[in-house]
């Protein structure tokens, strides 16, 4: 009985040294991407907000596609989004409804030679506002089509 018991106590001792550092390069792997990508999908979050409020605008129609573009920057000015996501503001007009495109790809350098990179593909089409946000429409098909 003594045997077993000892065999159970050696079975029991936890996490050895090389299981510690394997868990610490997870964590630490982990972080880093976290600290990495979170402001890319933080700055999408505050796209998806501006094609919503954009779409709540009930003269939306009416306006050029430089003053919607105006609006947009307004807006990501105020909540400090930069970069990509405000030079990708595409209007298309069409003979029903007005889509606004904001599609963009981010690349971000990791650690050493390897990059993440992160697309995004954000639509308000005016006929169907309530969609807002998920790219519904081929641009080129759209186009095409009106």
């Amino acid at each position: 009985m003594g045997n077993k018991l000892n065999l159970s106590m050696q079975g029991q001792r936890g996490m050895g040294y090389w299981g510690w550092l394997l868990a610490l390069a997870l964590l630490g792997f982990a972080l880093t991407c976290v600290s990495k990508m979170a402001p890319a999908y933080v700055d999408a979050r505050y796209v998806n907000e501006g094609l919503k409020t954009l779409g709540q605008n009930p003269n939306l129609e009416n306006m050029t596609s430089g003053q919607i573009k105006k609006e947009l920057g307004r807006f990501f000015l105020i909540n400090n989004v930069r970069g990509e996501p405000t030079k990708s503001v595409q209007v298309v007009r069409g003979a029903k409804s007005t889509v606004v495109s904001i599609n963009y790809e981010l690349r971000q350098p990791l650690m050493y030679n390897v990059d993440v990179v992160m697309k995004f593909n954000k639509q308000l089409d005016t006929a169907k506002p309530e969609l807002c946000c998920d790219a519904l429409i081929d641009l080129e098909q759209f186009r095409k089509r009106d």
